[in-house]
């Protein structure tokens, strides 16, 4: 009974824990053109700031992007950090990509265009 009990307090512990942090997570909707994409823009993709934003852009600029292997040749940019962005870049077409709240009932699947 006792390794019950210490079971589902551990159970109740990692779900209230999962629970915060998913709630800390940010969600995502629409894609990001990282050939035609503003500086702000390309910030709104997690791991993304102001530096590393311009190195971006300085790298389109010699060469547009044609495939996502080509950002790993951006520094600072590796294959973990370019598997999460893959969802939401595209290399043609508008920039639709917008944060939601986490708890927003709103469709916060990928849309491209």
């Amino acid at each position: 009974m006792k390794q019950f009990i210490s079971m589902m307090m551990l159970v109740v512990t990692l779900f209230a824990a999962g629970a915060s942090f998913a709630a800390s997570q940010k969600n995502y909707s629409g894609v990001i053109n990282v050939n035609t994409a503003t500086a702000q823009e390309l910030m709104i993709l997690p791991g993304i700031g102001e530096a590393k934003a311009k190195v971006i852009i300085e790298a389109r600029t010699a060469k547009p992007f044609s495939k996502n292997e080509d950002l790993l040749n951006v520094k600072g940019i590796g294959e973990k950090t370019l598997a999460a962005w893959q969802p939401y870049i595209v290399f043609e077409g508008q920039t639709t990509l917008k944060e939601v709240a986490a708890n927003d009932n709103t469709q916060a699947a990928v849309k491209k265009q």
